[in-house]
């Protein structure tokens, strides 16, 4: 009973933190100007497509509260496909997260921190220093997850918390400008002609990629006290909480500076304002608040990366797993799970610097594919909710309304955003890579068997 009570490390707060604090990084800080200027300045017009790219993760996390309620299992996603989609799709989405998607998405996040932490180091930009500050980064993020979770657990509470605030900081600015009568809502005319008939909804794809990431923290389900009753929580409370702070943030910066001044002013709007407010000095602290947002989006994926390897061995999907299931005792992550999702990163870490030194994907990063792959990977789950509906297990909001409208959105930005050559390219890739690792990965459990 100790050992079980020992296990259940994480608290309610913590998976809301986890959720919030893989999604929010450093995106919504600079993605201000370029909504403004699909939308051809109309701050409505900017909402609206937050709220609709935000459906992928608002409706999707409903869908998901069925399963979560319904099993507590080791790996989320994997649980909960293995469960209610097919034993064969459990695998593929299990490699998928393990080897492809995550370790990806966090070599490219830890990149973006050695981005800003030259910015704020005052350090020349090169591709050598991005790449290696981003890669100290990664292991110091792997280490304390590995060794010291409750302390990671900690941290990610930590700076989920510097994230938020600046958020509400600038939403509160916004409405102290609605209330004193200094809101400026009107845009530039001659950036209206971004926004003629739909053209503004193409900016929902990359403002979608803000909101991604949060099916990871499912993972944490074994480690989570009471998880039956607080992952569906973390999974309705974070995505709406996410979605209202985004709002606060773009409203509050658009009304404040004005949607003009933010178009010209461009990635440097936050900066515009904190120099406003605070003077010259302050001109500098975005960089620093970007720096611990994409710090804390990229502990979150760690954090939810090294628990995989367990899941996989579990499932005999992982060749060489009863080793890993020997350490783990009643732990959630272990030392050698740890290592191997480290060297997972460690080549995707590759991968990333010769896209970016070759310019191998024009205006993007290998991260992008992999999210459209991901969105289009979770349509099976919606599926499934469909199907409860049809069974009674489901109201008509999560098993009809929140299916469809996932289903939707995962479609439509997934699509869109493999739509450009070279990322059909690394899909193919990325998509080999994965079907390699399920043939090797089911000719292994044959074996065991």
């Amino acid at each position: 009973m100790a050992e079980k009570d020992e296990r259940r490390r994480y608290s309610l707060a913590t998976a809301i933190c986890l959720i919030m604090g893989i999604c929010i990084g450093s995106g919504i800080f600079f993605k201000s100007d370029n909504v403004l200027v699909a939308t051809g300045g109309s701050v409505g017009a900017g909402v609206a497509m937050f709220c609709l790219a935000a459906s992928y993760i608002v409706f999707g996390g409903l869908c998901l509260t069925l399963f979560a309620a319904r099993t507590d299992g080791a790996g989320g996603l994997v649980d909960y496909a293995e469960r209610f989609v097919s034993p064969r799709f459990a695998r593929l989405i299990a490699l998928h997260y393990a080897f492809v998607y995550l370790p990806s998405i966090s070599a490219v996040i830890f990149w973006v921190a050695g981005v800003y932490a030259c910015m704020v180091l005052g350090l020349p930009p090169t591709l050598e220093n991005q790449l290696g500050i981003g890669l100290a980064l990664m292991l110091a993020c792997s280490f304390v997850n590995a060794l010291a979770p409750r302390l990671s657990g900690w941290a990610q509470n930590a700076l989920t918390v510097v994230k938020v605030a600046p958020l509400l900081a600038v939403g509160l600015v916004g409405l102290v400008s609605v209330l004193s009568g200094r809101a400026q809502a009107s845009g530039a005319g001659a950036a209206a002609a971004g926004a003629r008939g739909l053209a503004w909804l193409a900016a929902a794809a990359p403002i979608a990629f803000s909101f991604d990431g949060w099916p990871a923290a499912t993972s944490i389900a074994p480690e989570l006290r009471r998880a039956q009753r607080n992952l569906p929580i973390a999974l309705v409370v974070a995505p709406l909480a996410i979605l209202t702070l985004y709002l606060a943030y773009f409203v509050g910066i658009s009304l404040t500076l004005g949607p003009a001044t933010v178009m010209e002013a461009g990635d440097g709007s936050l900066a515009l304002l904190f120099t406003r407010l605070f003077g010259e000095r302050a001109a500098a602290w975005p960089n620093l608040i970007a720096f611990l947002a994409v710090l804390g989006t990229g502990n979150g994926l760690v954090l939810s990366l090294q628990r995989l390897p367990q899941a996989l061995a579990a499932r005999g999907d992982l060749p060489g797993g009863r080793r890993l299931l020997r350490e783990a005792g009643g732990s959630g992550a272990t030392l050698l799970g740890a290592v191997l999702a480290t060297l997972c990163v460690l080549a995707w870490n590759g991968v990333h610097a010769l896209v970016q030194a070759g310019g191998l994907i024009p205006n993007g990063d290998v991260s992008e594919v992999s999210v459209c792959l991901t969105m289009l990977l979770m349509l099976p789950y919606f599926a499934a909710a469909w199907r409860m509906r049809r069974s009674g297990q489901a109201g008509r909001l999560r098993g009809r309304v929140a299916p469809a409208l996932a289903t939707a959105c995962c479609l439509f930005v997934g699509l869109s955003g493999l739509a450009d050559p070279a990322r059909l390219a690394f899909a193919a890739l990325e998509l080999a890579v994965l079907l390699a690792l399920t043939r090797v990965s089911g000719a292994g459990r044959t074996m065991v068997r």
